[in-house]
């Protein structure tokens, strides 16, 4: 992805945790930065792995 589609990600989660927050459901932005940061972190590791053959 590109540089931007990160940041547009981003800045979405965080207004999300800002609005959700004092609702009581800011479990589920925390949820999907969790997901999405575990997809970047499984994708940078494949791609580590692959410059180190």
């Amino acid at each position: 992805m590109k540089l931007y589609h990160h940041l547009l990600i981003i800045a979405v989660i965080v207004t999300l945790i800002i609005f959700l927050y004092n609702d009581g459901f800011g479990a589920i932005p925390f949820l999907l930065a969790g997901i999405y940061l575990g997809f970047i972190c499984v994708k940078e590791y494949r791609n580590f792995k692959k410059s180190k053959r």
